[in-house]
C-alpha cells in the first residue's frame, strides 16, 4: 500500500515540477490495463473518455475493457485499441493514480499520449462531460428489466 501511494506522491511532482509533453506527438488518452473492479473501470473509462473530450484527443480502449463494460452497459465502443497497435506508439507516458487529482492532465495541450493506470476514482475529470458519459454507459434492457422485476 505504501509503495502505491509513494508512487502516486512522485507522478503528483512529476507532474508539478516538469512539462512532460512533447509538442511533435498527437493527443491520444490510453485506457490498456484493468485495475481494480467494476467501479474502479468505470471510473477509469469516465476519465479517459472525459479526458479524451476535453482535449479533443483520440481514445483507445483496450478491447477487453469494453467487452466486460458491455456486458452490462450499451457502449458505443471507442477505438479499440489492439495489442500490435499499442506496440507501435512512442513516447507514452504512463501516468498512474491512486484516487488523486493531478490538475496538470487537464490543461489544454495537443501534443501528448498518455496511458491511465491504477485508481482514477476523481470526478473531476469528467465532470464536464457527465451528459456524454451517461449516454456511453447506458444499462442494457434486460438488465434494467431485472431490476423493475424487484420494485
Amino acid at each position: 500500500m505504501l509503495n502505491m501511494y509513494s508512487q502516486t506522491v512522485y507522478d503528483l511532482r512529476l507532474w508539478k515540477n516538469n512539462n512532460l509533453f512533447n509538442d511533435t506527438k498527437q493527443c491520444r488518452i490510453i485506457l490498456h490495463e484493468r485495475g481494480g473492479r467494476l467501479g474502479n473501470r468505470l471510473f477509469m473509462f469516465a476519465s479517459a473518455y472525459g479526458l479524451s473530450l476535453r482535449h479533443s484527443c483520440q481514445l483507445y480502449i483496450d478491447r477487453k475493457i469494453i467487452d466486460e463494460l458491455q456486458k452490462a452497459f450499451e457502449v458505443d465502443s471507442p477505438i479499440c485499441l489492439s495489442k500490435p497497435q499499442l506496440s507501435t506508439f512512442t513516447s507514452i507516458k504512463k501516468i498512474y493514480n491512486h484516487c488523486s487529482y493531478i490538475p496538470n492532465l487537464l490543461y489544454s495541450n495537443k501534443s501528448y499520449s498518455l496511458e491511465l493506470s491504477g485508481f482514477w476514482q476523481v470526478h473531476k475529470y469528467f465532470i464536464d462531460h457527465m451528459e456524454q458519459i451517461r449516454e456511453q454507459l447506458r444499462f442494457k434492457q434486460s438488465i434494467l428489466d431485472r431490476v423493475n422485476n424487484f420494485l
